[in-house]
């Protein structure tokens, strides 16, 4: 085992902190990948409606999905950038 990851396992155990961002990181990161699949999934349906109303509001909730795709990214960009500075 190199020192860097000794060093790492070393500081996870005296900060308690560390550790519970990590989850939140590892958590976050599943999370916008489900969102990036349904955004996906969303799109591919948007493609094959023709009825104006149902387009309307796939179009809404992809919108929805988008916005709370980018807003989990700057979060987890947030959360790397207090990683990296502390």
């Amino acid at each position: 085992m190199g020192l860097k990851k000794l060093l790492n396992k070393l500081r996870d155990m005296l900060d308690p902190d560390v550790v519970l961002r990590k989850k939140q990181r590892k958590k976050l990161k599943a999370l916008l990948k489900d969102l990036k699949a349904r955004e996906t999934e969303l799109s591919k349906k948007l493609v094959d409606i023709d009825n104006e109303r149902k387009r309307d509001r796939l179009q809404k909730e992809l919108e929805i999905v988008h916005n709370q795709r980018m807003k989990g990214v700057r979060a987890l960009r947030e959360i790397r950038s207090k990683e990296e500075t502390g």
